[in-house]
């Protein structure tokens, strides 16, 4: 009885000790697909755009992203889209901060901070804290192939 005890005790702590390593690499993944997502939204966004800024969205260490093209009838720039860290701890998007299109993935990101340059924009840091608390980080880079041969 007891040695049945003892085995029953030992497959339990086993049991929990098991659920618990699969809950923490299960959050963990699910950061990582929501930091690739964004990543990749952005990137997406980034190549059909002619020019894009960097602004601090509040601070240099929560950025944002405003991607122009030009106006073919006019030949001005124009904002098309932007992507920028909201109060909520989430990156949003949409076309404009007056048409806000949610965010662009659900997980909580407490870094994001980009760069540019005048045919590339540079992901520098995507930060997204999984659930059990670890932080997850990205980097890339997606080139503005919309250049064209006009000039703003």
């Amino acid at each position: 009885m007891v040695l049945a005890t003892m085995i029953v005790m030992g497959m339990i702590s086993f049991y929990i000790s098991s659920q618990s390593t699969w809950m923490a690499s299960s959050t963990q993944a699910l950061a990582q697909r929501d930091a690739t997502l964004l990543i990749e939204t952005i990137s997406d966004r980034v190549r059909v755009a002619h020019t894009a800024q960097v602004i601090d969205s509040p601070d240099s260490l929560h950025q944002g992203l405003v991607l122009f093209d030009i106006d073919p009838f006019t030949q001005v720039l124009v904002e098309r889209w932007r992507f920028w860290w909201a109060a909520d701890s989430l990156v949003h998007q949409g076309p404009g901060l007056n048409d806000d299109r949610g965010p662009a993935v659900a997980s909580r990101v407490t870094r994001f901070q980009l760069d540019t340059s005048a045919s590339l924009v540079e992901i520098r840091l995507v930060e997204l804290r999984a659930g059990d608390g670890q932080l997850v980080r990205m980097s890339s880079a997606a080139a503005l192939y919309n250049r064209g041969t006009q000039t703003p």
